[in-house]
């Protein structure tokens, strides 16, 4: 660790001036909220921060985050809920989208930072800046937990180093360098909520020692890579690559290790693997616990492995972040770990979605909010985002399709004992969900998987269900649009009066708050909805019936849902159910465990 006083002599600020011509953010004691508002107008408009407050924020928050325990503890007794944000990495549309849903932090409103503030995205800078602004100002509202990409050298590698050295002169950049990197080994790596759920960056593994973790000089690690660079000589690496793309646009962490580092003694390795499993782990569907090859670190953790986690520190589930989900989350290990993750489009625009996770006192179950947000996918249609976003999934199907082509003929087969080659529509669904078991609405799914009978189109060839349908789009003209389409049309309208209702801003409306902003919209819509299709809409739109929409998940909802033109009347009960069953849904049980499917 660099030496405090040689570090506080480098990185001063107060002798910097701030010219007169800078109009940009500026800081004043004392702190206060008003001056998180500011960051974060200054941000918005485009303003670079002049270097004297960008140390000052850094130097303050170094001194706040080095009074706090290696694990935090958070409790909602005062605020009632707390909302956990996933990876961000750099993207500062889905950070302000978020405070636009869900406030801005204070007493009343905590918040958990989940790690993996920084790096691949355009606005690390800016981002970190807000967010230890936002501690600054309510230390006591605001958890940042460390993830793997809070360190230097994962910092030269995935852009977080060259975005301020592009943003800052060489003196300056260096002098910002040398203290975000001291401030990320300050940072707690978990935090507890209410003595129930443990939310860490990565995940666990078999070894995971809560006690011994509390005890870690965290600070030390300033990373966790190894061999761990010096600082002064981060010169030697400010021109190294980042890794490019796998050939699926994915982009991994899988070459970070370098090798397990040489310590003092074996006690010194094992301390340094706890925190190396808190931020590099995944949850995994196998039991037991391996080394996680494919990110060259941390730990792969079965369901076993959470359940006894779990039982010898009396915690209910796991929240964690570390892996990008195309719904923004998942829940696996039976609901006891739990993945958000918050920065959408993170491959391509339309490539996923983010989301937060709201837990609301005193039972702490989840409730998901989702959203997209970048200016290029608001600029697409509701054709082109449902073509990008579904486009890598329709691909995916058309190989289980060919991998199961023989119990698949088999079981169209079944319905079709004159050998014609089609079936009826639902025969189709009834015979591919009873092979593939994917629990998908395959009625509205088949215009991208099969292709009508060419001379009745009440039936399927079931042929060409092994052909490739990406780029057909049978879908016939109508004149008039159906009502899933009317809705998501009516989109601005919508969020404008939802917002207006949603007036403690926790992004759920009541049923009754539903149907009458939906007798509003009538007023904008050439073809009105009935007070009975307000309603079937509403019940079917509430998943475990407990009486609450949340109105981002019911617009994404049905911007996947169609239905059949000519047949539409029939349907529309049954295209409903499938719109409702392909949204993302929490239930509780009794036993306090969470259930949930895992997004598609």
């Amino acid at each position: 660790m660099v030496p405090e006083l040689d570090l506080l002599k480098a990185t001063e600020y107060e002798a910097i001036t701030v010219p007169l011509s800078y109009t940009g953010f500026r800081l004043e004691k004392p702190y206060r909220q008003n001056a998180l508002e500011q960051l974060i107008d200054s941000v918005k408009g485009k303003h670079r921060i002049h270097v004297r407050y960008v140390l000052e924020i850094l130097h303050e928050a170094r001194n706040v985050l080095k009074t706090m325990p290696n694990i935090r503890h958070a409790s909602t007794s005062l605020s009632k809920k707390i909302t956990v944000v996933g990876d961000l990495h750099g993207k500062l549309d889905d950070l302000l989208i978020i405070f636009y849903k869900a406030g801005l932090p204070d007493t009343t409103n905590p918040f958990i930072f989940n790690g993996d503030i920084v790096d691949r995205g355009f606005f690390s800078v800016e981002i970190i800046l807000i967010l230890l602004m936002a501690l600054i100002t309510n230390p006591n509202a605001v958890f940042i937990n460390r993830g793997n990409h809070e360190d230097h050298v994962m910092n030269l590698r995935y852009g977080f180093i060259k975005e301020i050295s592009n943003k800052y002169r060489q003196l300056e950049s260096k002098k910002i360098r040398r203290l975000i990197a001291d401030v990320f080994g300050w940072l707690p790596v978990a935090t507890i909520i209410d003595h129930k759920v443990f939310v860490v960056h990565g995940g666990i593994s078999d070894a995971t020692d809560l006690k011994l973790i509390q005890t870690l000089k965290r600070a030390k690690f300033t990373s966790v890579l190894n061999p761990p660079l010096e600082l002064d000589d981060i010169q030697l690496l400010e021109h190294h690559e980042e890794p490019a793309p796998e050939p699926t646009g994915k982009v991994t962490d899988s070459q970070a290790f370098l090798k397990v580092p040489e310590m003092d003694s074996a006690e010194a390795t094992f301390e340094w693997k706890q925190i190396v499993d808190l931020l590099w782990s995944d949850p995994s569907p196998n039991e037991g616990c391996s080394p996680n090859t494919f990110r060259g670190g941390g730990m792969y953790f079965g369901p076993d492995v959470s359940r006894a986690f779990l039982k010898a520190n009396n915690l209910q589930y796991i929240i964690r972040s570390h892996e990008c989900k195309q719904e923004g989350y998942e829940i696996t290990h039976d609901g006891r770990v739990v993945t958000i993750f918050s920065a959408s489009n993170y491959y391509e625009i339309g490539s996923n979605r983010g989301a937060i996770c709201r837990l609301t006192a005193p039972d702490l179950h989840p409730h998901f909010v989702q959203f997209i947000s970048t200016r290029g996918h608001k600029r697409l249609t509701m054709k082109q985002t449902t073509t990008t976003m579904e486009e890598k999934a329709i691909k995916h199907l058309n190989e289980q399709f060919f991998a199961h082509k023989a119990d698949l003929l088999e079981a169209f087969e079944v319905y079709d004992p004159a050998n014609t080659g089609t079936i009826k529509i639902v025969e189709w669904c009834n015979a591919v969900e009873k092979v593939l078991k994917l629990g998908l609405p395959w009625r509205t799914l088949r215009r991208r998987l099969v292709q009508t009978s060419a001379t009745n189109h009440h039936l399927v060839d079931y042929n060409t269900s092994f052909e490739d349908m990406s780029s057909i789009d049978d879908t016939p003209a109508r004149p008039t649009p159906l009502l899933f389409e009317t809705l998501y049309r009516q989109k601005d309208n919508l969020e404008v009066i939802f917002r207006w209702m949603d007036q403690d801003n926790s992004g759920i409306l009541t049923m009754e708050e539903f149907q009458h902003g939906c007798i509003l919209l009538n007023k904008h819509m050439g073809n009105p909805l009935s007070e009975d299709q307000i309603k079937a809409l509403a019940q079917s739109l509430d998943i475990n019936k407990d009486g609450q929409i949340e109105f981002n998940e019911f617009l994404e909802a049905f911007r996947l849902a169609e239905s059949e033109n000519d047949n539409f009347e029939e349907e529309e009960n049954e295209s409903l159910q499938q719109a409702a069953a392909g949204a993302p849904s929490i239930t509780s049980p009794p036993n306090g465990r969470l259930n949930g499917g895992t997004a598609w």
